[in-house]
């Protein structure tokens, strides 16, 4: 069924909230994530669209995304499995805060960019298991604070 619409991957996984490069003390918890990827685009360099969620546990910040990634296989003659990293560049809506407070990251604008890297093993055709770490931030587009947000997990991937 999900592949009548376009659907040619789903990706689950668990994160540490606000774990990361350059993740400060300010929030934490669990985040539950899940992610459909579409059908690649071919004029741009196959890229994926791909839409997620990241679920806090504790009431932090969550957020939407949709973007693009690029599943890029490390070893070209092992397409089936091994190993393999994607990138991903696109767009968040979070429901955190603008403005720092003593628990509570300050994100400045509601719309900020997502940033993610991924680094996994495809155990087979459909099945695999990555590690991933993504950066919210705004980049310096709005006048606000920008504190950043980053997140660290493991995800389960299930190709179609």
């Amino acid at each position: 069924m999900a592949s009548e619409y376009g659907i040619t991957k789903l990706r689950v996984g668990i994160f540490a909230h606000n774990k990361g490069l350059v993740a400060s003390r300010v929030e934490h918890g669990t985040d539950a994530n899940g992610e459909v990827v579409t059908e690649p685009v071919d004029w741009l360099f196959n890229a994926e669209p791909t839409y997620g969620l990241m679920l806090n546990g504790i009431g932090n910040t969550s957020y939407l995304y949709a973007g693009y990634s690029w599943e890029l296989d490390v070893f070209e003659d092992e397409a089936d499995s091994g190993l393999f990293v994607i990138p991903f560049f696109g767009l968040t809506v979070h429901n955190g805060k603008r403005e720092p407070e003593s628990k509570r990251r300050g994100l400045g604008c509601r719309v900020l960019f997502r940033e993610a890297i991924e680094v996994g093993w495809r155990f087979s055709e459909r099945w695999a298991l990555s590690i991933l770490t993504d950066h919210l931030s705004h980049g310096g587009f709005c006048e606000d604070r920008n504190q950043g947000l980053d997140n660290t997990g493991i995800r389960f991937h299930w190709h179609y």
